[in-house]
């Protein structure tokens, strides 16, 4: 009785198990890629903030990685690297639902081809500054198939590389393999509204990212 007893004290006294990390692989828009800086400044939308928005993921729970991509690489090569990664954190044992991609601008095209290569209808998979009606069309038509994963898509109504923008609605039929969700905000910071890591966009990612 007193070995039980012991036994379930050291139980009670460990607790429940930690979550698992939650692992977002951000990829950054394309004045960055040009530059070779993580803070880069744009004549209109004013400095792209890298470093600030990794480190506000991590302090939500995010494993976070965001490197700065080679000046040369291409949308297809980067997407490859972005499949290997995810590859190689499923082998290493991470769930599906406990990876994010999370891309702006040009990294919402990489993150377009990453989920069309990696074709995982359970991937989660958030865009930035990017009319997701008109990208998957393209997509498709390009690479002969849609991305596949749970999506969600963040414009601004000010930002007029993505406005006008067709709303997105779910089609089974013509795309199984393929949900989303849009959230439209209006910052009035137009395309330089994914420089910062502004509440109106980060709060609805990072509560959609949480595994449930």
């Amino acid at each position: 009785m007193l070995v039980t007893l012991a036994f379930l004290g050291a139980a009670l006294a460990v607790g429940p198990e930690p979550a698992p990390p939650r692992h977002l692989i951000y990829l950054h828009g394309r004045i960055i890629q040009d530059q070779q800086s993580a803070r880069p400044k744009h004549p209109a939308w004013g400095y792209y903030e890298l470093e600030e928005i990794l480190a506000t993921f991590r302090k939500r729970g995010f494993t976070v990685t965001g490197e700065v991509r080679p000046k040369g690489a291409t949308l297809d090569q980067s997407a490859d690297r972005v499949a290997q990664e995810v590859r190689a954190l499923r082998a290493a044992g991470v769930r599906l639902e406990e990876i994010t991609i999370v891309g702006g601008s040009m990294g919402a095209a990489i993150a377009f081809r990453a989920a069309e290569r990696l074709a995982e209808p359970g991937l989660r998979v958030a865009v930035l500054g990017a009319c997701f009606s008109l990208t998957v069309e393209a997509i498709a038509k390009e690479y002969g198939r849609a991305p596949a994963g749970r999506f969600l898509s963040i414009r601004d109504t000010s930002d007029e590389t993505s406005e006008p923008c067709p709303a997105w609605r779910d089609d089974p039929a013509r795309y199984p393999s393929l949900r989303a969700r849009e959230v439209v905000i209006s910052t009035g910071q137009s395309h330089g509204f994914l420089y910062r890591p502004l509440p109106e966009w980060v709060e609805p990612l990072v509560e959609w990212a949480r595994p449930r």
